[in-house]
């Protein structure tokens, strides 16, 4: 069963720090918001996505979040109602058995429906783990009733003991309607607080809570309100707080990060006080609006973002990152999950002529369809049944606004035999034999310092097109025209 996000809904689509001068009285008031950092000196390069986790073993519903063990190797968690654990030797080797660790709660409790793990991390010689819960639920008609809770577990996350709610709503359980609060992602703020940042279920309005991290258990948790930590956790009223998502602390800056939806796709907000956000400029993922609701609609879905650190794989993050999100393909439903991983590298120093985003486009090769897929997207069967070629450089994920640029289609054939796929200019794949599966990005019209060309190519002995540098087509086929001039980082 698909339970009814409020991050899904509404599109939605850090260890110490030194403090980053948030009051600590409970009662203190945020009169003076800082401003955001320099987000016109930000440059991001998305990396070349990774399945790691195929239908039908793939219980995601939630962010990831992941823990390293003492012996050096590293424990995920993923949950669909119930919470499981994934042991690999990297934060990305997330493909192997999934042990249920946190189950439903029995009748008549608060976690009937299930228990998912949001955030987990190490205190001491334990692990603190904060859980999405569920009751009242009846999600064929839109129902459910949400609370987040607060466990411990002594065994590295293999059982779990919920010591009881730390966050819940005014509102009770209603026939037909979400209510409750929950869907909270997690982080330690470095001054001596987590803080939990979650949905209001009714309206999906994004708020924030605290709670000091010597002692996060029932009971200590304040709402933000009105510019004060006021409200109690457990019934308080809440504050609106900038954008849904899902947050992390980009320690190189000093500033909270949530993976959320921006105008045109997936993209990120920074706070540098922890409640005032601001949107970056430009997504990370060009997006087509894809829907909860998958009943014959094409677009695919992208949902519960997560921001880990490459090398820890916590959510403090240094200026090499990992999304993972759950993906869905065009046309396909819940029963047709991926885990997907994105590496992404972050710098403070942009140059001024430079795009600020920027996501890569590989080119796979599946012999036994004879088919070469030129994409941005995740691609079913990847580093198996699809062989990553090469990579043939970077696309906007944007159109630019000073240069000329064309909007690039990623396209596969509708007649019969083998698939075709081929990049194509924007509205073009629809007046052929070929059906549109997303925006892939933008290239430049124009050669410009940076750049690469462009080509699109077709192997007639195969009868497959390719997306090419190279005017020769690598000798792999023959060139039939230029699409444009890609980034070559």
């Amino acid at each position: 069963m698909v339970r009814a996000s409020c991050f899904a809904i509404l599109g939605m689509l850090a260890s110490a720090f030194s403090p980053l001068g948030l009051a600590q009285a409970e009662d203190a008031k945020d009169e003076h918001p800082k401003a955001a950092s320099c987000l016109e000196c930000i440059r991001i390069r998305v990396g070349l996505p990774r399945i790691v986790r195929a239908p039908p073993d793939s219980p995601v519903d939630n962010p990831f979040s992941l823990i390293k063990l003492p012996n050096g190797r590293f424990r995920g968690f993923i949950a669909v109602g119930t919470s499981y654990a994934v042991d690999g030797a990297s934060p990305w080797d997330m493909g192997g058995p999934a042990i249920p660790v946190l189950k439903a709660g029995g009748p008549g409790s608060m976690a009937r429906c299930g228990q998912w793990l949001q955030h987990v991390e190490r205190a001491g010689d334990r692990l603190v783990g904060f859980v999405h819960v569920e009751t009242a639920c009846d999600y064929a008609h839109g129902q459910t009733h949400k609370s987040t809770g607060f466990a411990t577990s002594a065994d590295e996350g293999l059982s779990w003991r919920v010591e009881g709610l730390i966050l819940t709503g005014k509102d009770e359980p209603t026939t037909g309607r979400n209510t409750g609060e929950g869907d909270c992602s997690v982080i330690n703020g470095g001054d001596g607080f987590y803080y939990a940042y979650c949905g209001r279920a009714r309206d999906g309005l994004p708020y924030v809570a605290r709670a000091p991290v010597t002692n996060p258990h029932p009971g200590n948790w304040k709402k933000y309100f009105n510019g004060a930590w006021s409200e109690p956790g457990l019934g308080g009223e809440v504050s609106g707080v900038g954008a849904v998502g899902v947050a992390s602390f980009w320690t190189t800056a000093g500033e909270t990060v949530k993976a959320t939806f921006v105008p045109g796709g997936m993209g990120l907000a920074f706070s540098p006080d922890r409640v005032h956000f601001t949107n970056f400029p430009q997504p990370l993922l060009k997006l087509d609006k894809g829907p909860w609701d998958r009943r014959g609609h094409p677009a695919e879905l992208v949902a519960y973002m997560s921001l880990i650190d490459a090398a820890t794989g916590q959510n403090y993050l240094g200026d090499r990152w990992l999304l993972a999100y759950m993906y869905l393909q065009p046309d396909e439903g819940f029963d047709k999950r991926y885990l997907v991983f994105r590496p992404i590298e972050v710098s403070r120093s942009r140059q001024a002529d430079e795009p600020p985003v920027a996501v890569a486009l590989g080119r796979w090769r599946n012999a036994a369809l004879h088919d070469r897929w030129s994409t941005t997207a995740p691609v079913p069967g990847n580093y198996g049944a699809y062989a990553l070629e090469r990579e043939i450089g970077y696309l906007l994920t944007a159109a630019e606004a000073s240069e000329p640029s064309v909007e690039l289609q990623d396209c596969v054939s509708e007649w019969p035999g083998h698939p075709d796929h081929l990049l194509e200019e924007q509205g073009a794949c629809d007046s052929g034999h070929y059906r549109r599966l997303r925006t892939a990005g933008w290239v430049y019209a124009k050669p410009r310092s940076g750049t690469t060309p462009l080509y699109r190519c077709f192997d007639a002995r195969e009868h497959a097109h390719f997306a090419s540098n190279e005017a020769d087509c690598e000798k792999l086929g023959t060139m039939e025209r230029l699409l444009g001039y890609a980034l070559r980082r």
